[in-house]
């Protein structure tokens, strides 16, 4: 394997030389943005470790999030179709006691255990929803803290592709090519991205974690060798 100098397909691959001003100008933007997401996220970061910490003592006692008397108003179920074949999404619709209304996802596990106007309990951190039960099963909601924390993760992790392409590579070969491997560094965002969920929840079952921690391994390794295969010669 070697990396592409010259010619790939009928774009020619322009090489910027080490010292390169505009090479390090690239390099500068990626740190930059690596920094500036990575800065950001510590507050979001310590939010969600603070909602962990309230979830693993409520599943030991019960009695560390606040409970709130709902209403289920609403369920609705719809499929939608894409080349991996249809999938069926499940919604929730329930009223709080001041009669404000909140519509979330939910699994087809837990749908299929709730029904038009049932009584159920919402769980509160900080004054969000982050839970709904009801007999026999519970429906976990990631915090806002968590998604603001993913987000920044992604951001850090496209800085993180600017610097890495500007200290490694620093070539262009076609906008189609740009394109094509920042469609694959985006999936491969998913990796670090998965760790919020488990930072929020963590793991209650050994098992299950040995199965995702299988199945992340494999996409990885498979959107890696993707990529790597965009950037060097067969």
């Amino acid at each position: 394997m070697r990396f592409h100098r010259g010619w790939r397909g009928t774009s020619p691959v322009i090489s910027l030389p080490g010292s390169s001003w505009a090479r390090w100008v690239v390099v500068a933007v990626g740190v930059g943005v690596l920094v500036t997401a990575l800065v950001a996220a510590v507050g979001p970061y310590r939010q969600t470790r603070e909602f962990r910490d309230a979830v693993a003592c409520h599943r030991d006692t019960g009695h560390c999030l606040r409970g709130e008397p709902g209403l289920i108003v609403g369920r609705r179920s719809y499929v939608t179709h894409s080349d991996d074949g249809p999938t069926t999404h499940y919604e929730l619709t329930w009223q709080r006691a001041d009669g404000s209304r909140q519509t979330r996802k939910v699994t087809s596990r837990f749908y299929n255990k709730t029904w038009e106007g049932q009584s159920v309990t919402l769980r509160l951190w900080d004054g969000e929803v982050v839970a709904i039960e009801v007999t026999g099963g519970v429906q976990w909601f990631l915090p806002k803290s968590g998604g603001m924390f993913g987000a920044w993760l992604f951001v850090a992790f496209c800085g993180l592709g600017v610097a890495l392409w500007g200290l490694l590579f620093g070539w262009w070969d076609g906008l189609f090519w740009l394109c094509f491997r920042l469609f694959w560094w985006m999936l491969l965002s998913i990796t670090p991205l998965s760790l919020v969920h488990f930072l929020a929840f963590g793991i209650e079952d050994g098992s299950e974690l040995i199965v995702k921690a299988v199945g992340l391994l494999i996409y990885t390794l498979g959107i890696g060798w993707a990529l790597y295969d965009s950037i060097v010669d067969p």
